[in-house]
């Protein structure tokens, strides 16, 4: 059985599954050890980000799963943004992702966000299709970025 949960209090077993799962997204190759002791408390400590994971109910209490839900107002109104959803491997396809962006949408629904936006590669076919089954719609948007670190 799997478990989502909102983490709250640094816990050093979590840090090391989450650095686990970020590797599986290709997140620690662009920035090596992103997510330290120090940033994993600051993520903690931010009223407005929600660290959702999804925890097995095996011996060892595992990180199967987790996203990053975080708010943002602005004059036009509440915002929510879904970050860096990822399932373990040997554990896809048991619907960990869906159960996820499910209590995603639930979190933003009782803080009356506007509306929840994400991106997505358009290669990981996979999760683009589990987007869409759920009611997410793919927006045709021009998406500017400038990189801002080395």
């Amino acid at each position: 059985m799997i478990k989502i949960i909102r983490l709250k209090t640094f816990d050093v077993k979590a840090l090391k599954d989450i650095n686990n799962l970020l590797v599986q997204i290709g997140l620690t190759k662009i920035m090596p050890g992103v997510l330290t002791d120090k940033v994993f408390k600051e993520l903690l400590s931010q009223k407005n980000v929600y660290l959702l994971v999804a925890r097995s109910d095996s011996p060892n209490q595992k990180l199967v799963g987790m996203l990053v839900l975080y708010f943002i107002r602005v004059p036009s109104g509440l915002y929510a943004v879904l970050e860096d959803l990822v399932v373990d491997k040997p554990y896809r396809k048991w619907g960990v992702g869906r159960l996820l962006v499910e209590e995603s949408v639930r979190l933003a629904r009782s803080q009356k966000a506007r509306r929840i936006s994400l991106r997505t590669n358009p290669i990981r076919l996979e999760a683009n299709a589990l987007y869409e089954a759920m009611g997410f719609k793919l927006m045709k948007t021009n998406f500017y970025r400038i990189n801002l670190f080395l």
